[in-house]
């Protein structure tokens, strides 16, 4: 039996075939559910406006014993501005090779979907990129937003301080190393000074630590000093979620995150803001056979444009480890 996709009676007559396939296509590929990526751990947020203000409150609540009148707290917060910034890619094919040649025509077809992985791939280097440049990018508290100095209460410059940065560089791979990491981490403050009950569950790696990591994490029993494979049980083993970032480019360095505390406080670590135009022709931008470009070359285009903007979102939820 005859594949109906190998057919020729399946190849568009004419551009605006083509074009509208190419449509139809990058609809659907919109409305599908993407895959599961690391991004995730962050949030992305649709806009309808290029830029957006994100305040940061300070609102840990704590009950006291009453006495006398009861007691308010003022709403107040902190700010950051998230601003979007236009991105594009296109694919642009012969116009007769899409009416002649199946494979041609199938490879135009795949389009849509490979803009949409592209975008993926956008928002996690684009994220990657921050992370790495957290320990001198500065916080709205004043420091920067991997940091060792963090102010437990954003509007109280004489409160307490917590951190989430480890700059001395420790083996990920390394169970004892791991122990203190998740500690330190554990103690980090909400801004009445307590404890704000972290407790990672996730760690971010590199492609040369990935492997080594999960092996590390798959023994059941290590050595005294944290390291091995022999000698008392491994507490961790099994008992971390770890995620590949293939676009991280220092070699050693890791992320502890705590998806449970990002999840029910609201605190992701990092934030993308996704403006959509009101105007569609903006968004997918067509050259058919009406266009100089077509006249001139025989070829018919679309590009696809996207208006993200990418920042580092709260630092509860995160701890950076310089990697050995």
């Amino acid at each position: 039996m005859t594949n109906p996709l190998y057919t020729i009676e399946t190849l568009p007559t004419d551009d605006q075939a083509a074009i509208r396939e190419f449509d139809d296509r990058y609809i659907a590929s919109i409305g599908a559910a993407p895959p599961p990526a690391w991004f995730d751990f962050g949030d992305l947020l649709p806009a309808g406006s290029p830029m957006v203000t994100f305040p940061i409150s300070s609102l840990a609540l704590k009950y006291a014993q009453t006495e006398g009148e009861s007691r308010f707290k003022k709403l107040r917060a902190k700010s950051f501005d998230l601003k979007a910034q236009e991105f594009d890619v296109g694919i642009e094919a012969k116009l007769l090779d899409l009416t002649t040649q199946i494979f041609a025509y199938r490879n135009w077809q795949q389009g849509p979907a490979r803009m949409m992985l592209a975008e993926a791939r956008l928002r996690n280097k684009s994220i990657a990129t921050l992370l790495e440049a957290g320990a001198s990018t500065p916080w709205v508290d004043g420091v920067n937003f991997f940091s060792a100095s963090h102010l437990c209460d954003l509007v109280n410059a004489g409160s307490g301080t917590w951190g989430n940065y480890q700059s001395v560089a420790a083996d990920v791979t390394d169970m004892s190393k791991l122990k203190a990491e998740v500690t330190a981490m554990q103690g980090a403050l909400d801004e009445n000074g307590d404890k704000i009950g972290a407790d990672p569950d996730t760690i971010l790696v590199p492609t040369a630590k990935y492997e080594p990591l999960k092996f590390a994490l798959a023994q059941q029993l290590m050595l005294e000093n944290g390291t091995g494979s022999a000698g008392v049980t491994n507490p961790y083993a099994g008992k971390f979620n770890v995620v590949h970032v293939p676009e991280l480019t220092a070699a050693n360095d890791w992320y502890l995150i705590d998806s449970k505390l990002r999840a029910s406080s609201g605190l992701p670590p990092w934030l993308a803001l996704r403006y959509t135009t009101p105007n569609p022709a903006l968004q997918l931008r067509h050259w058919d056979e009406s266009s100089d470009f077509f006249k001139n070359t025989g070829s018919i285009k679309v590009s696809s444009h996207l208006w993200y903007g990418f920042a580092l979102g709260f630092p509860h939820a995160i701890r950076k480890v310089v990697g050995a």
